[in-house]
């Protein structure tokens, strides 16, 4: 009765007001049409109860495996990074790179790659890349003692030369190089000195 009175007493229609906020009297008193429970509320209805009540399904044993296997090995092999001090691993390489900050009075060095060939007096310098020698120069200088005790390696960059470059003459040797420059400032002074560290005759 209380809600009869209520809708005659406003100057709305009831349809356009919406929803009754407040509980009915028939919620309250339990009549009939009413539910007890409360079900009839937004998000208390079986379906709602019955995804509060389903179970979360645990993780297999495999999944839980591969999750502490991948990040595992991936950590070992950066550790072998930093030890063996090889960028062979890449990107978990060596991080020697990043290590310290660069003395601004300091040196900087720079590992070069020069053939000579028939007919030349010098050896010519070669762009230290894969579309030159099939190398890029980080990778040499990543594993740099061990070019310089087999300088036999260079024959392979040798070889790459002569297949990127048909029509270029045969180099004769190949020379592994430094050149090594002095910083004022962080800026270059003089000329390079440069180094001989390995040389190959070409066969």
């Amino acid at each position: 009765m209380e809600e009869k009175k209520r809708r005659l007493l406003t100057s709305q229609d009831p349809a356009a007001q919406g929803p009754d906020p407040a509980p009915s009297s028939a919620s309250r008193t339990g009549e009939p049409g009413s539910d007890k429970s409360g079900s009839d509320r937004p998000g208390t209805g079986p379906s709602a109860r019955s995804k509060l009540s389903t179970p979360v399904k645990p993780l297999s044993k495999v999944s839980i495996g591969w999750r502490i296997v991948v990040p595992a090995v991936a950590f070992v092999i950066l550790t072998c990074g930093q030890f063996l001090n090889t960028n062979d691993f890449f990107p978990l390489g060596s991080l020697t790179q990043y290590a310290t900050a660069k003395d601004l009075n300091g040196t900087v060095n720079s590992t070069c790659i020069e053939a000579q060939f028939p007919g030349e007096d010098e050896p010519r310098r070669l762009g230290f890349n894969a579309a030159t020698v099939g190398i890029e120069r980080g990778d040499v200088e990543s594993q740099l003692d061990r070019v310089i005790a087999h300088p036999e390696l260079l024959q392979s960059m040798a070889d790459s030369y002569i297949r990127l470059h048909p029509d270029e003459p045969k180099p004769e040797t190949m020379v592994l190089c430094r050149t090594t420059t002095q910083l004022k400032n962080g800026l270059a002074v003089g000329e390079p000195e440069q180094t001989t560290l390995a040389k190959w005759e070409v066969r």
